[in-house]
């Protein structure tokens, strides 16, 4: 892929709304796959980017009428997704990664890492054969959340979250569908030092450089081939 078929999305204050408001309904709920442990605040703001991004992913197929459902791999919040989203028929599990500023440009985001968890046999590279691509984006920003102290068994209420700062940007990248990821993926072990972790990855993971795969532009243009027929 090349950096200008990168999509460059602005995060709006719904969508990290959306996010915030799963976050605190599953919060206790959601497997610790990062080891944060009693940090609940870091917790909290772990799922709630993951659904942010999901938020401004879904707002950008809404306005270019790009076929789509939200909802039917959505489950309860005590239970795990099946999947994200179907796009074009298809079924994708959106990933998102933060990134330094200094990397938030295009050209830069090509040298980041795809990442699939690969830490435990039930992490999301045992699970690819539920999904027919994975699609990798970056966020711009930090989310930073505070708890005021609470029932540590009941979910957070709104009014005990106080909210510092949010991601501000959303790059939509690639798009590879399974078996692409199958041919060019390897293990990236723990540590790993790439743009958007520069202390070294948390987590065993499978992946390639996001430069090597099918952009997500790309990806969206068998809309546009389809209705040319």
């Amino acid at each position: 892929m090349r950096a200008e078929e990168i999509i460059c999305l602005a995060i709006l204050p719904p969508d990290v709304e959306a996010g915030m408001r799963y976050a605190r309904q599953s919060l206790h709920y959601t497997f610790d796959r990062m080891g944060y442990g009693d940090d609940a605040a870091r917790r909290l703001a772990k799922i709630a980017l993951g659904k942010t991004c999901e938020a401004t992913l879904i707002r950008f197929l809404r306005q270019h009428a790009i076929p789509h459902l939200s909802t039917e791999g959505a489950t309860p919040h005590t239970d795990p997704d099946r999947f994200d989203l179907r796009v074009l028929n298809e079924v994708v599990d959106l990933k998102t990664f933060g990134v330094p500023d200094q990397v938030a440009q295009p050209a830069r985001l090509l040298n980041c890492l795809a990442l699939v968890p690969n830490h435990q046999n039930k992490d999301q590279w045992s699970r690819r054969g539920h999904y027919e691509r994975f699609l990798f984006g970056f966020f711009k920003g930090k989310m930073r959340v505070q708890l005021k102290k609470a029932d540590s068994s009941a979910p957070p209420s709104e009014e005990s979250i106080e909210l510092g700062s949010a991601p501000t940007i959303l790059y939509l990248a690639a798009a590879p569908t399974i078996a692409e990821c199958e041919k060019l993926f390897h293990p990236v072990r723990r540590g790993t030092v790439c743009p958007q972790y520069p202390g070294g990855t948390r987590i065993d993971n499978m992946g390639c450089r996001i430069g090597e795969l099918t952009s997500v532009q790309n990806f969206l243009m068998k809309l546009e081939k389809f209705q040319r027929r």
